[in-house]
């Protein structure tokens, strides 16, 4: 989940197809993701998904996280 909010920030809106392709998720794997990362009010899934301030300040703190413990 975290890898499609980052793909989401990085190149903005895409398809749900897209986003599956570019995350080298299958596309089930993939909505299964978004429809979790939805209901959190993380991304708004139109005909693009979108990620929402809420998402992206999420992302935000996830990152901050991760290079804290030296993963990022």
């Amino acid at each position: 989940m975290y890898r499609l909010l980052k793909i989401l920030k990085e190149h903005g809106p895409m398809s749900k197809t897209s986003l599956a392709l570019h995350a080298k998720l299958n596309y089930q794997r993939a909505v299964a993701y978004l429809k979790h990362l939805g209901d959190a009010g993380l991304v708004e899934i139109e005909k693009d998904v979108v990620l929402t301030r809420k998402g992206y300040e999420t992302l935000e703190k996830l990152e901050e996280v991760l290079k804290n413990l030296g993963v990022y």
